[in-house]
């Protein structure tokens, strides 16, 4: 437990405007993803999913020290590529459980005919 409390702690320290930047990429992916889904409302589970898989994925890249975080433009694209991966690796987990549920679907011997 003393490992992953200091991680979490480094969770809820980044910044407000990293957060903000991530939200509004996430928010406007929701939007543009939310016709192509099944079930419209799915974006309500699918939308706080992606945000903490992209800060999971900033802080990633944040204590591996890829981008120098010092310059205003190494933010940016770190915070840009930190959303990518979320959105990418969210929209990827839907899928694979959406999969699974039609094949759990179709196992079913209720939906067989006789």
């Amino acid at each position: 437990m003393s490992y992953i409390l200091p991680h979490l702690q480094a969770l809820l320290d980044i910044p407000m405007s990293t957060l903000l930047l991530i939200s509004v990429m996430c928010s406007v992916a929701m939007y543009f993803i939310r016709p192509h889904l099944i079930m419209p409302g799915m974006v309500l589970v699918l939308g706080p999913i992606v945000m903490m898989l992209s800060t999971v994925a900033n802080y990633c890249l944040t204590t591996l020290e890829i981008f120098p975080l010092n310059k205003y433009d190494q933010w940016l694209i770190c915070s840009i590529l930190s959303a990518t991966i979320g959105i990418v690796v969210g929209l990827c987990l839907a899928a694979y459980v959406a999969r699974m549920i039609d094949k759990a679907d179709a196992k079913s011997p209720r939906l067989r005919k006789a």
